[in-house]
């Protein structure tokens, strides 16, 4: 198991947020999958579906621009799509600790 993590190791990006570039577009990440997730919870009450239809709005947003670009960069939609996990992660343990102190005023 060691051996795994240790492989894995190599294919992360350490410095992938240094550029300048790569914050912007991990910025556009959390601006498009924030209102997404948002929305969808609102809905359907269900964190799962607001997880991937956040991270999906932001993917699809990322590749839209990477079309357009001159050259499609990974990077760049890696940096996007890193934008969205972290502020859908962050919205889904809000709304779990929300849900939790609902649970126990409401007794």
């Amino acid at each position: 198991m060691r051996i795994l993590f240790f492989l894995l190791a190599f294919n992360c990006y350490g410095q992938l947020l240094s550029e300048e570039d790569k914050q912007q577009h991990f910025a556009a990440g959390t601006v498009f999958s924030a209102p997404t997730y948002s929305e969808v919870y609102l809905r359907t009450g269900n964190i799962g579906k607001a997880f991937g239809y956040g991270l999906l709005a932001s993917t699809f947003v990322g590749i839209g621009k990477e079309t357009i670009d001159d050259k499609f960069d990974k990077r760049d939609l890696i940096a996007t799509m890193l934008g969205a996990v972290a502020i859908n992660v962050i919205l889904t343990a809000i709304v779990i600790i929300n849900d939790k102190r609902i649970k126990i005023f409401s007794r």
